[in-house]
């Protein structure tokens, strides 16, 4: 990872991922512990890309996902009993909403291409309910 990459991860990092950190919290009723490889999500040259896609790809349909599955007591109770961290990564570089997350032994594991597809955030939400809804 470059020097571009760097410190685009470390502007994301800290400007734009507390606010979707608090959203996930608030939803799923306790500090979600957040595990992302910033190395895999990082492709060399495309920095400029970072801010725009990462928000579309992972964060916003974990956002939603984790609004609908904690909309009521019932949905915070199963997520506080099940899930123990959401790891984001990019390791097979998946790119269709099929099978970009799966829940394994408490870690939601979003895997998925950075930059591709990044406007599907409907479909990628809606996975994502159905994973943890099977899940949890």
């Amino acid at each position: 990872m470059g020097l571009a990459e760097r410190r685009a991860a470390h502007e994301f990092e800290t400007n734009t991922l507390p606010g979707f950190k608090a959203r996930i919290d608030e939803s799923a009723g306790f500090s979600v512990p957040l595990e992302i490889n910033w190395e895999q999500l990082s492709p060399a040259g495309e920095s400029r890309l970072f801010h725009e896609c990462w928000p579309q790809v992972y964060f916003e349909p974990l956002a939603q996902a984790m609004k609908i599955v904690g909309r009521d007591k019932l949905g915070k109770e199963a997520i506080q009993a099940s899930l123990k961290k959401v790891v984001i990564q990019n390791t097979s570089g998946i790119y269709n909403t099929d099978n970009w997350a799966k829940f394994v032994e408490g870690a939601l594991i979003l895997d998925h291409d950075p930059l591709t597809n990044a406007s599907y955030i409907d479909p990628r939400t809606e996975a994502l309910v159905k994973a943890l809804e099977a899940a949890i």
